[in-house]
């Protein structure tokens, strides 16, 4: 999550909408997981966007699944790359690990669609007072998700 405000585009009738702008970015970092069955929504947040901080939450994953295989999609983004991910994957070999592009769309990740809801809910076309309270506007959107379970496409 940034401060500077997600600017959407939109129509507007009338004075422009102004969105004001802190200045200077401030960041945190949001990991994520959709269950696609239930279609509950798993999240785990840091001041910093980390690589250990993103195998500390697959760690709560295998935690939270202990038996059977478990298949977890990641896009390109450097935590999911990073060299510790990689030791981390081949020492939990019933961790399948389904390798998206950097950015894959709302088609084939629906974990997209979740961050999606969630720039729109509390971050797009606004501006928080600070990093901390857009933080817990995000905590408060995640708590409150209804399940969005995943329809699977049918396969011929």
């Amino acid at each position: 999550m940034h401060l500077l405000p997600l600017v959407r585009a939109m129509w507007m009738k009338g004075r422009r909408m102004r969105i004001p702008t802190p200045g200077t970015n401030a960041r945190h970092a949001v990991f994520g997981a959709l269950d696609a069955v239930s279609g509950r929504w798993r999240w785990a947040d840091h001041d910093r966007k980390l690589a250990i901080h993103f195998v500390a939450f697959l760690e709560q994953r295998v935690t939270a699944y202990p038996t059977g295989l478990l298949y977890l999609a990641f896009d390109g983004a450097p935590a999911h790359t990073a060299r510790v991910v990689d030791r981390w994957l081949a020492a939990h070999p019933r961790v399948m690990a389904l390798r998206l592009p950097t950015y894959a769309a709302h088609r084939d990740n629906p974990a997209e669609r979740i961050w999606g809801l969630m720039k729109d809910a509390v971050a797009a076309d606004r501006l928080e007072g600070s990093i901390t309270d857009l933080v817990l506007a995000a905590r408060r959107f995640f708590t409150d998700i209804a399940p969005h379970p995943v329809k699977l496409p049918l396969v011929a």
